[in-house]
């Protein structure tokens, strides 16, 4: 396939939105020759741009991964075909036209009203005016229909606090119509990417026609086959009528068949996605990018801790902070997994786990190729494994497959080190003493008699 592409209109306006609030590492499907909605997904960062293509490989979808600030910037990350840089040519050209008719003319005086009679225009030189305006208006409105940004910014730039203000002045509305489009495709791109998909979109913008300051919108899904439900919050900023998705409630029966909720908060445009929701109110750990109060950035492993809630009934979060010690790279290590021997698959297990997810592996041992299913246990700087039939091995099970067995105890010091760093944490990754004496899951829970089960996934990323 060539490299040239076409981008729709509303993947264009999509973008600009997704600029505005700093999504600015893209990914975009290689396998398509017009790009739309669907086939351009934006990010904050470089590793959630290419995390998102190295788990969207398939026989339709190849995404690579580009950086832009702005439209001009992404139109010239590559090349495009034929008929949109004839499009692009089309409207620098009229732009340039309308500006050159535009400053024929003295706005301090000037006005003209397409509606007005104007048979009393007499002489020739007025006459050859006004046929310079009416070419103008039109050219005007023929430049807002390809391309309403520069044409309004154009009409501000010459008109605002002139006479002809107020032929500008009838287009506000439309102005008004196209930042609510612009709003529609951004929370639409921000909500698909948290795992809510595109079902979403007509209720959010008939939402958006209300113009109410805030407004809720229900969401109901299967994931394992396993249904789940969420109540997605928008609001209205306080400096401007654009809306964000704040927050969303998130309800499911667990894999012990036990109801579990709690609400996600989405900080900055990101945060939990639907998938990582599930998993966390399943036990599992997820490793995301968080911000402290002071703005800085910080990378921890988060779960939920069960015998804990806060006061808003939010199950409370333990952290493993990236100083906590835990590297899945060196755990994995320990065990001989066929799926590290290429770095491509390799990069997809680590970013399966760190999204939470129950992994089915090969582990290539002397007699034989097993299958076993494991998950990342950053609390005990190790993995929890499972059999074919999702049975939780012990710690013996899990040295005889093994590379490089587990020391089987542990000093007095390192359970009292592992017991300090065992805290809740906050949002901003400081820790806390609530509920320190419960855990999850512990390697120490007698677990050769009592096992756990669980519904095995089909293939890769359970």
């Amino acid at each position: 396939m060539s490299n040239e592409r076409v981008i729709s209109d509303s993947l264009f306006s999509e973008a600009q939105a997704e600029f505005a609030v700093g999504r600015n590492w893209i990914a975009y499907n290689t396998k398509t020759y017009f790009l739309d909605n669907a086939d351009m997904w934006f990010f904050r960062n470089k590793d959630e741009a290419f995390q998102f293509a190295d788990d969207n490989y398939n026989d339709v979808e190849a995404f690579a991964v580009i950086h832009a600030n702005s439209i001009d910037d992404l139109l010239k990350q590559f090349p495009y075909g034929e008929t949109l840089r004839t499009e692009l040519l089309l409207n620098e050209k009229e732009l340039q036209f309308v500006e050159s008719l535009i400053k024929t003319f003295d706005w301090d005086t000037v006005f003209y009203d397409p509606l007005q009679d104007h048979t009393g225009v007499n002489t020739v030189l007025d006459k050859a005016d006004l046929e310079r305006m009416e070419l103008l208006v039109d050219e005007w409105e023929k430049l807002y229909a390809s391309s309403p940004e520069l044409a309004l910014e154009m009409g501000i730039r010459y008109w605002e606090g002139k006479p002809m203000e107020n032929y500008k002045n009838d287009f506000l509305t439309i102005q008004f119509d196209l930042m609510n489009e612009k709003n529609f495709d951004y929370l639409k791109s921000n909500i698909r990417n948290h795992g809510f998909g595109e079902t979403l979109g007509p209720a959010i913008e008939a939402q958006l026609k209300n113009g109410a300051a805030e407004f809720t919108l229900p969401y109901k899904t299967e994931v394992n086959k396993r249904e789940m439900e969420a109540t997605l919050y928008f609001g209205k900023s306080k400096d401007n009528d654009m809306y964000f998705f704040n927050k969303y409630d998130s309800r499911v029966k667990n894999e012990k068949n036990e109801t579990v909720a709690q609400t996600f908060y989405i900080n900055n445009g990101w945060g939990v996605t639907l998938k990582e929701a599930y998993n966390l109110l399943n036990g599992r750990t997820v490793h995301k990018e968080l911000t402290n109060k002071e703005g800085e950035k910080y990378q921890a492993w988060v779960q939920l801790d069960f015998a804990a809630k806060d006061k808003h009934g939010n199950y409370e979060r333990k952290q493993y902070h990236q100083n906590y010690g835990y590297e899945i790279k060196d755990v994995l290590n320990h065990y001989p997994i066929k799926e590290l021997l290429k770095a491509e698959d390799a990069a997809m297990l680590i970013k399966s786990l760190e999204k939470g997810n129950v992994q089915m592996v090969t582990l290539e041992l002397p007699d034989k190729d097993v299958k076993v299913f494991i998950e990342a246990n950053p609390q005990y700087k190790s993995l929890t494994v499972y059999d074919n039939k999702m049975q939780r091995l012990d710690q013996d099970q899990r040295q005889e497959v093994m590379k490089q067995p587990e020391m089987k105890d542990v000093s007095k010091n390192k359970a009292k080190e592992q017991q300090q760093n065992l805290g809740t944490e906050g949002q901003d990754g400081k820790k806390s003493l609530k509920g320190k004496g419960k855990t999850n899951g512990s390697e120490n829970d007698g677990l050769v008699k009592k096992t756990r089960t669980r519904t095995p996934g089909k293939g890769m990323g359970v």
